[in-house]
């Protein structure tokens, strides 16, 4: 198990709040809820100088999805906060569902080259 970006590991195996890290998790919420993309808020982290959870110098968008989709961090930035960025990540989605539940584009495109049948 990975510990998650913002805690530390305490003896008896219960997390306990990094204060450093998480002001840089309070951050990254607040600058998405701003209206920022996760591309933005990577290259916010780089511009920063804040290292990924993985130690390396630039973040990536996946890292940033992760953590804002993450439950924990409710501990750090709390439910109000948390449940605004899942909204905003909702509206923001460009993906369709059908009523089967199954990920669609809404438009399909067909390439000139394929014969039609």
């Amino acid at each position: 198990m990975r510990i998650p970006y913002g805690f530390n590991l305490v003896n008896n195996g219960v997390l306990e709040v990094n204060e450093n890290e998480a002001v840089n998790v309070r951050m990254i919420f607040d600058y998405y809820l701003a209206g920022a993309s996760l591309g933005k808020v990577a290259d916010m982290l780089y511009a920063k100088q804040i290292s990924s959870p993985t130690g390396k110098a630039k973040w990536t968008r996946a890292a940033v999805d992760h953590l804002l989709s993450n439950s924990k961090y409710i501990a750090i930035v709390g439910f109000e906060s948390f449940a605004s960025v899942q909204f905003e990540k909702a509206n923001r989605c460009n993906i369709d569902y059908d009523k089967a539940g199954t990920p669609r584009k809404e438009t399909r495109y067909v390439s000139p080259a394929m014969p039609q049948m």
